[in-house]
Formats: structure tokens, C-alpha cells, sequence
């Protein structure tokens, strides 16, 4: 659409003066200029150039001759560029909206305005032109970080973690070696009493490093090209939830089960776990109250007020009829899902009762998690991979690595018994 500038107007940090001619190839761009009374729009009859047919019958122009003097009008208008709010979404209101554009730019072989437009700025920004050599569309920012918001919040355990940026593939964090409190503390700190005058001995902290080196998980989806054309908008849920779900799943997954080889160190695996001994003669399969008092003592005190429980929903019906007390002051063990004060979260990435890891008692703020600089998630997408099947597929992936901060457990001041963020219960088969 043709406008025409009725006052100043400025576009970030550009500014264009009143009378100033604009091409808008986004529609609802224009319209909101021209309703808010920054502009109007433009003929070349209502600013004093002739039509077509007027020049034909004065001037006995042919037909090829008035679209070049057109064409010289319209070329000395000004391009329209995007607001940077705009540009974070490439000019769409919904990632559906995006998907829907994708699948008809490729298949008719001919870009909407919108989307025009929105390669436009990828060119500008510096960024690659956003069409991959398969023929793939690279998803607007503000798209790819929605999704990865909404991983965070469809997990139960990543959000809790403690997230480093990485600007490269690998990265040490340095560490206290801490490994025990018997004789000095934070790897090797004495601290002395001194008489007046007296020789103060040496020591020093001993510092060790937690190497992250991020490793990729991808996850494709597709979508019939009906789905797109009827209800582009049903895209943004449909794709969006499944997938961050899906992701989310799986991030949670490695965190608690992870093997550390090309994915996170999960905390079952981890060197820094305390598993407490199962009672004598328990019965198997069961959790008593002794496992859960002893699985407390264990967990290092500055963990305690970001402990979480995390147990298999197998082990629901045994926590919620746990009792503590005896006689006129028995009283539940479990209240208001919370178990000695903290929070119990039933999750599938624990194991079945009776098996290491049913329940796991937790400090996520002590487990690392590094991510590619920016945080947000790679997207594309592309009709050509699913062609025959008429789908268009979406590709998701994200770079992560993550282990607990420890390097092992503790062994407290005035007791044998370990100490670390991470406890668990030994197997009662």
C-alpha cells in the first residue's frame, strides 16, 4: 500500500518529515498509521498525477509507456521498516500466523508481503536471509524465546536449576573442592587462634573446575498443510505446547537420569548422591517414615530451604497414609503436599517404588545448567521434508549441558555420616 505522511514521523531512531511517500507492503501496518492519523493514502490522482487513461487519450501514450512513469513515481517512495517490536516476531502476531506463510511462500513459489518483509530484516539485521539450503525458514526471535519460556514453565525440575549462559561449546566453573569438614573447611581453610605476636600458619582453599560442554536435543514436528490453511492461529498451541512439553520432558530426564555421556549428568548418576540404607527387615517395596527422617538428616543444612521431594506417582498411596506420632498425636506425614515443611512433586522421571530413586530428596539450585548465550530455542520449518505426505515440518533444537555443582559428598565436622544436596534411599527389593 502507497501512504503519504501528514506529520513527522518517527521510526526508531529514524525520523521522516510530513509529505513523504511510503511503500508498505504489510497491510495492517499501513492501516494503523492511516487510523491513527500519522498518514494517508496515497493515489497519484489525488496528488496531481495523471491515470493511466488520461494519458492514453491526451497524450497518446502506449499502455507500456504510462506503467514506466508509474514506475518511476513509485520508486521514489521509501521502503517501510520495522519497529523493533516488530521485527522480534518478523511482523506476525502468531507463530500460526508465521507457519501458514511458510507453507504458502513455498508452495506457490510466490512470498506474501508479510513475509517479504520479514526476510527484509533478517537482511538488514545481518542475519542470514532466514531460508536455509533445504529450504527451511528460520522461526522470528521472539517466537523461539516464547517456546523456551514455555519449557521452563512446563518443567518441574529445570526451572529450579541454576542456569549459567554459554558463549561457547564448553565452559569450566570453578569450584571449592570441598570433600570433607574434619580438620578444616571450604577445601583446606584453617582457621587459627592466635597469641599476641604469634606466627599465623598458612592455608589456602582448594579449587577445582565442573566442565559443561553442551550437547544437542532435537526435536521434530509436522502438520498437514489442511491444519495450516483452515486454522493457522490453532498452530501456536498446538505446535508450540507440544513441543515444549516434549522438551521439557526430556530435559527433566536427563537431569535426574542423565548418564553425563553426550547429555546432563543426571543426579542418580552422580558422584555428589547419598543414598541411605534401607531399614532391617523392611518390607520391600515400601517407604517408612524412618527412610524419610533419615534421608533429611543427610541433606547439607543450607540446602534445606530450597529442598524439593521428588517422588514417583507409585509412591503416592504410602506418603499420603504415613503417620507420625503415636496414640492422641498421630498426625499425617504429608500435609498440603509437603513433607517436613517442603514441597512434594510426583514426577515419572523418578523411579518405581522400591527401586533407587522412587523418592529424591533435592536442592536444584545446586545443579548447573548451561545453555548457548541468549537462551532462546533454533526453529525452522519447511514443507519440502514431508512433500509427498502434503505436511510441513518443524524443527526444534537447543544446546544444553548440565551436572551437580559438588563434586562430591561431604563428610560433616563431628559425624561419619555424608552430607551432600542430593539423598536418596537404597534399593528395597
Amino acid at each position: 500500500m502507497l501512504i503519504k505522511l501528514l506529520e513527522i514521523w518517527k521510526n526508531g531512531p529514524d525520523t521522516h518529515d510530513a509529505g513523504k511517500c511510503f511503500e508498505i507492503k504489510d497491510e495492517q501496518a499501513a492501516e494503523k498509521l492511516i487510523a491513527d492519523g500519522i498518514a494517508e493514502k496515497f493515489s497519484p490522482e489525488a496528488n496531481g498525477f495523471v491515470k493511466a487513461d488520461a494519458v492514453l487519450s491526451q497524450q497518446g501514450m502506449t499502455e507500456d509507456e504510462v506503467k514506466r512513469v508509474v514506475n518511476d513515481i513509485l520508486k521514489t517512495s521509501s521502503n517501510f521498516k520495522q519497529n523493533q517490536e516488530e521485527s522480534d516476531t518478523g511482523g506476525y502476531d502468531t507463530f500460526g500466523q508465521f507457519a501458514a506463510d511458510v507453507k504458502n511462500s513455498t508452495i506457490t513459489h510466490t512470498k506474501t508481503g508479510s513475509m517479504v518483509a520479514y526476510l527484509e530484516n533478517q537482511k538488514a539485521s545481518g542475519m542470514s536471509e532466514g531460508v536455509d539450503s533445504d529450504g527451511g525458514y528460520a522461526v522470528p526471535t521472539e517466537f523461539r524465546n516464547t517456546l523456551m519460556k514455555n519449557v521452563l514453565e512446563a518443567s518441574s525440575i529445570l526451572g529450579k536449576c541454576h542456569k549459567i549462559p554459554m558463549a561457547t561449546n564448553s565452559l569450566e566453573v570453578p569450584i571449592i573442592q570441598e570433600t570433607t569438614h574434619q580438620g578444616s573447611v571450604y577445601g583446606g581453610v584453617i582457621v587459627y587462634r592466635v597469641a599476641e605476636a604469634a606466627t599465623i600458619a598458612s592455608s589456602k582453599v582448594k579449587l577445582g573446575k565442573v566442565r559443561l560442554t553442551l550437547s544437542k536435543i532435537a526435536a521434530l514436528s509436522y502438520a498437514t498443510n489442511e491444519l495450516l490453511e483452515d486454522s493457522p492461529i490453532s498452530m501456536e498451541a498446538l505446535i508450540g505446547n507440544s513441543f515444549t512439553e516434549a522438551l521439557a520432558f526430556q530435559i527433566d530426564e536427563d537431569i535426574m537420569n542423565g548418564t553425563g555421556v553426550g547429555q546432563m549428568l543426571g543426579v542418580l548418576n552422580a558422584p555428589c548422591l547419598v543414598s541411605v540404607a534401607k531399614e532391617t527387615s523392611q518390607t520391600a517395596d515400601t517407604i517408612v517414615k524412618e527412610n524419610i527422617f533419615k534421608m533429611w538428616s543427610r541433606m547439607l543444612s543450607r540446602s534445606h530451604k530450597n529442598a524439593y521431594w521428588f517422588a514417583n506417582q507409585d509412591t503416592f498411596p504410602q506418603l499420603a497414609d504415613m503417620t507420625i506420632g503415636s496414640g492422641t498425636a498421630v498426625r499425617p506425614m504429608m500435609v498440603n503436599n509437603t513433607i517436613l515443611g517442603r514441597p512434594v512433586v510426583l514426577t515419572e522421571h523418578c523411579q518405581t517404588i522400591g527401586d533407587v530413586g522412587d523418592i529424591v530428596l533435592g536442592d536444584f539450585s545446586q545443579y548447573l545448567v548451561g545453555q548457548k548465550a541468549g537462551g532462546s530455542i533454533n526453529t525452522a520449518t519447511s514443507v519440502h521434508l514431508k512433500f509427498v505426505e502434503d505436511e510441513a515440518a518443524f524443527r526444534f533444537t537447543v544446546r544444553i549441558d548440565g551436572q551437580p555443582w559438588m563434586p562430591s559428598a561431604l563428610t560433616p565436622k563431628n559425624s561419619s555420616n555424608t552430607l551432600s544436596s542430593f539423598i536418596v534411599t537404597a534399593a528395597r527389593a
